[in-house]
């Protein structure tokens, strides 16, 4: 019995010295946006909801068949369309983060082949403390745009 006991003991102990990971994000809507033929990238979208009582950091993602997989902000200055990689897409504690058309997404860089509409992408977020989440993306069309809405996309936090 003391045997057991110890066991028991032993074995919890080595659980609680475990690093703490970051929380598993909730993923909604995982999605590649079909791109035309030919296209050199496309880019994923997602919806991050953080129920736990830490902020999560992703810094990086991988999806097999592509070239390089970065995390991205796109956003309009001076009318102008620009992108810029991010070193992280920061997920506070008790919230949701969009990534969408428009603002913060993933961008799957350099296809070994096409993907094609319904097809489903395995993509890797890494986070800050080591730990990985794969989530599937379905790769859909992208959503028309409504119309007088022909300025580009917008989206609201």
């Amino acid at each position: 019995m003391k045997r057991l006991s110890f066991l028991i003991t032993a074995a919890f102990a080595a659980v609680m010295t475990l690093p703490v990971s970051a929380a598993e994000l909730d993923v909604r809507e995982p999605t590649v946006v079909l791109a035309p033929p030919g296209a050199y990238a496309t880019a994923a979208f997602m919806e991050l909801r953080n129920a736990s009582e830490a902020p999560v950091n992703v810094v990086g993602a991988d999806a097999p068949g592509f070239e390089a997989v970065e995390l991205h902000r796109s956003f309009n200055e001076d009318g102008m369309h620009r992108m810029v990689r991010q070193d992280r897409i920061q997920v506070p504690a008790g919230e949701s983060v969009s990534l969408a058309p428009g603002g913060l997404h993933i961008m799957l860089i350099g296809p070994e082949q096409a993907p094609t509409e319904g097809q489903r992408i395995p993509i890797e977020l890494r986070f800050d403390d080591g730990s990985t989440q794969t989530v599937e993306a379905v790769v859909r069309p992208r959503k028309a745009r409504p119309a007088g809405h022909a300025h580009g996309d917008h989206h609201h936090h």
